[in-house]
């Protein structure tokens, strides 16, 4: 099936070649494109021209719109940057974007090749339908594109004169320098001002005066079929454009188990490097920030996200005054009420709004009043139809403030009062529980000649990793630019034994690599570490000085 292109591929270079020994036997000069006659016949053709081959009304309007998409271009073009960092391989604070560019450990240190199989699962990208030794090759390969480029790459785009730049949250989440290149060439240190990791915005600065900026339009007035053009960097490939159209708003997808969703979908081409680049309306203005794709290959299929840029612009002005996101806090657990579901619940088909499905105790819900089966249908006189439109206006809600609930209960509609208390990411206990105290983590000792930091295993330790090891040492922190991040080696390894001698403490450890380049007389000294990672085992081989 496969030969078919091919052999026309073949054909077309034979044809190709002889046409080229013709012209040459029968006197043709190639100049560049063009051919000219050697042989004085005044009417012999000429290969290019400037005139249509085809002039219609429809050509002309073809033109048109082509002219359109270049003018968007030139007027978004100028500000829109390439970000380019590198990190100590420490875990983020939240889960980064897996899929997406960059090289930092996933939640809880987890490794990012695993968060990308578990990011995918709902868009049935299966990481059990590989054979072990398959996946294995995979992570592999994986990891050594991390260590090559030692970061992630992506794209921003300049949104004020005096050197803010918004992006993604994964795109600068564990890094430790942030670089970014301007499309006119220039170079800058940027340093990350905030990131959000439930929107995935951040937002970056650098120390420049009056450059060029894009220009905000309004995400909510986007319509399913307008034209979308995406401007960024994907696969590194810079000042790319693609051009499509959006397919759908308000797409609620779980590209982050925290987000409400309601991204912008396009098909216009996005792949990895494109994250944090522009999406852009006819008119030049950036309707959303380029975020994920939906693919069970890692390329484009026609299916890409962003974030609206109503939300983004909201989000990266919080961070810039405060360094962090606030959000409100109701302490319930919501799904959507539909005809079907109102039916089942007796009430009127036809009645919008968002289910109440369990109230946690000691919440601001639950010393509000509010009880399963509750149907909110506004929040603070904002009418709410969908439960990610509640979240988002709780979550946008001033922590501490009294919120006022419309509710539906029993046929009647009640106003419910809740004072809301403030959100706490994972890993931070909620309002009004007493989380029992963790045992305290062993102090980490340094491994100097490796650049990392390291410890015994403990079951705090465990927890935090989710370690499947029981010996060894526990890396908790590895030195930017060091010989341990350049070998790929991650927050969370396990390191059982420096060649064949096992090891449990920075001393051993230490000491074993020493007399491991003691042997070496090479300009290159290199140590074996045997690693375990979650469970999976393999010797790394670091370059220790070159």
């Amino acid at each position: 099936m496969n030969e078919f292109p091919k052999k026309r591929a073949g054909m077309r270079h034979a044809l190709t070649i002889g046409a080229l020994f013709a012209a040459l036997a029968t006197g043709y000069a190639w100049r560049g494109t063009q051919v000219t006659a050697q042989t004085g016949d005044a009417a012999a053709p000429t290969r290019t021209t400037d005139e249509p081959v085809v002039k219609t009304e429809a050509t002309k309007e073809a033109a048109s719109m082509q002219n359109a998409f270049g003018s968007v271009v030139k007027a978004v073009e100028p500000a829109v940057v390439t970000i380019t960092t590198k990190g100590s391989a420490r875990p983020a604070s939240a889960a980064p974007n897996p899929g997406g560019p960059g090289g930092a450990p996933g939640e809880n240190g987890a490794d990012p090749f695993e968060e990308f199989f578990k990011r995918f699962r709902d868009f049935g990208f299966q990481g059990n339908s590989y054979t072990p030794a398959q996946k294995e090759k995979m992570r592999r390969a994986f990891h050594e594109v991390q260590a090559r480029r030692g970061g992630g790459l992506g794209s921003g785009m300049i949104y004020r004169n005096d050197g803010l730049i918004v992006t993604n949250a994964h795109v600068v989440s564990g890094a430790d320098t942030v670089d970014v290149k301007l499309n006119d060439g220039r170079e800058f240190k940027g340093k990350v001002v905030g990131r959000d990791e439930r929107t995935d915005v951040a937002v970056v600065k650098i120390e420049a005066k009056n450059l060029p900026t894009v220009k905000f339009g309004d995400s909510s007035k986007v319509n399913v079929g307008d034209w979308a053009i995406a401007v960024g960097n994907p696969f590194g490939l810079e000042h790319t454009v693609t051009v499509g159209v959006i397919s759908a708003t308000a797409r609620e997808v779980p590209l982050n188990q925290r987000s409400p969703g309601d991204y912008l979908q396009t098909d216009a081409s996005i792949n990895p490097g494109n994250s944090g680049g522009p999406l852009c309306d006819i008119y030049g203005r950036v309707i959303g920030i380029n975020n994920a794709i939906f693919s069970e290959s890692g390329g484009n299929i026609g299916i890409g996200f962003a974030i609206p840029i109503d939300t983004a612009t909201n989000i990266a002005d919080r961070l810039v005054a405060g360094g962090r996101i606030r959000r409100g806090y109701l302490g319930v657990k919501i799904s959507d009420m539909d005809s079907k579901r109102a039916a089942a619940f007796g009430i009127d088909p036809t009645v919008k709004g968002v289910l109440v499905e369990e109230v946690t105790p000691n919440t601001p819900g639950g010393r509000a009043g509010l009880e399963p089966g509750d149907v909110i249908t506004a929040f603070n006189g904002k009418k709410v139809t969908r439960s990610a439109e509640l979240q988002r206006l709780v979550g946008d809600a001033t922590v501490g403030a009294t919120a006022k609930l419309t509710v539906l209960r029993n046929a009647k509609e009640i106003t419910v009062n809740a004072r809301l208390d403030e959100l706490k990411e994972e890993g931070e206990p909620e309002a009004g529980v007493n989380p029992k105290p963790e045992p305290a983590e062993p102090e980490a000792t340094a491994a100097p000649t490796l650049g990392l930091k390291v410890s015994p295993v403990t079951a705090p330790l465990t927890k935090k990793f989710g370690l499947k090891a029981t010996k060894g040492l526990v890396i908790v922190g590895i030195d930017a630019n060091s010989p341990a991040a350049d070998s790929g080696l991650r927050v969370g390894d396990v390191i059982e034994r420096v060649a064949q001698t096992d090891v449990s403490s920075a001393a051993q450890l230490q000491t074993s690599v020493n007399n491991i380049l003691k042997t070496q007389n090479d300009e290159d000294k290199i140590v074996a570490l045997y690693v375990n990672s979650r469970g999976e085992r393999r010797y790394v081989v670091v370059t220790v000085t070159k």
